[in-house]
């Protein structure tokens, strides 16, 4: 697959506070100063979670302890509606929105909306949802992965349905519209970029065939995105589509260090609470000084990453360091 004429970076608002987890509780002057600070750098996205519960601890196979769901998260919509009135520039984004909690016709008006009022920086990502707690706790249908697989594919097709027609019509296994109005339009045409979030052969499929973006995160280290991407690009070859035309993304974390005793303790920590191993920690997210994070950023760009999604620890100070020393060195 062709590289892309610029990569994009994008900052992760911490609805969810921080890992490793601390003291400091997340707050919205925090988000806010950390959005505008990312717009003064020149990052091109600000992008939150969506959960109900606290994800930090949890994997799809298994919840958190409660003592880690009941930490402070914040809802990311809400969040993400109030910081685009107050920045300008940045695209605005979620990492990625949960199918379950909306219905894909009330999704699609509130991005329709949020594409307005900010001036077209709106940006769909939205995967099939994982965290089978959130939805036992707050009363929501949880569906087996392969239902919601098709369920997250034909919630991209009525939103698109909606963005795009005067009247929509669409008769699914799971959604219907019956000459839904859905005024007014997004800004963006023909509608706002859809991403979705997953690395699995199924994600991918859908991906090939209605969205714009992917973010494969999860896939873990620079060889095993090159090989998502390879096999996205032989369903692409399947389906009549341009493989050129979908944006891949990198979602990690950022442990930003020159030395490397203090680079070891907070990558031990990191992986404690995410209830992962070390190793598989340190294949996925960037660790290590400026130099040592190009490094690694331009592999995955050399495997055709053309976005990277960045969790940085609290301190602001590490996103001027990133702006500065690590940016520039990133081949695009």
């Amino acid at each position: 697959m062709k590289r892309s004429k610029r990569i994009t970076f994008g900052v992760r608002i911490p609805v969810e506070g921080w890992v490793p987890i601390s003291s400091h509780h997340p707050n919205f002057d925090y988000f806010l100063r950390l959005a505008q600070t990312a717009e003064r750098l020149g990052f091109d996205f600000i992008l939150a979670a969506d959960h109900l519960l606290n994800w930090i601890g949890s994997t799809p196979k298994k919840a958190a302890l409660d003592q880690y769901l009941s930490l402070e998260t914040y809802e990311s919509w809400t969040v993400m509606s109030a910081l685009a009135a107050m920045t300008s520039k940045v695209k605005l984004s979620n990492i990625v929105l949960c199918n379950l909690f909306r219905a894909p016709s009330l999704l699609a008006k509130m991005a329709s909306t949020l594409d307005a009022v900010s001036g077209g920086r709106f940006v769909m990502s939205i995967g099939a949802g994982w965290l089978r707690e959130e939805c036992r706790r707050y009363g929501l249908d949880w569906f087996p992965y392969k239902e919601r697989i098709e369920r997250l594919r034909e919630s991209i097709q009525v939103m698109k349905a909606l963005w795009t027609e005067e009247k929509a019509n669409f008769s699914g296994k799971y959604y219907r519209l019956e000459e839904a109005i859905l005024e007014p339009k997004p800004i963006t045409k023909p509608h706002p970029p859809i991403w979705l979030g997953g690395a699995s052969e199924n994600i991918m499929r859908i991906v090939a065939e209605e969205a714009g973006g992917w973010d494969v995160g999860l896939a873990g280290s620079p060889q095993a995105v090159k090989a998502k991407i390879q096999g996205l690009k032989e369903y692409c070859d399947k389906v009549s589509r341009n493989p050129d035309t979908i944006k891949i993304s990198h979602s990690c974390m950022v442990v930003l260090s020159h030395r490397e005793d203090e680079s070891r303790k907070l990558v031990k920590a990191k992986a404690r609470d995410l209830n992962a191993t070390i190793e598989s920690f340190m294949e996925r997210h960037l660790v290590g000084s400026p130099g040592q994070m190009a490094a690694r950023m331009n592999e995955y760009a050399e495997a055709g990453v053309r976005h990277f999604t960045l969790y940085f620890d609290r301190d602001l100070r590490n996103l001027n360091v990133f702006a500065s020393e690590v940016i520039p060195r990133i081949c695009s």
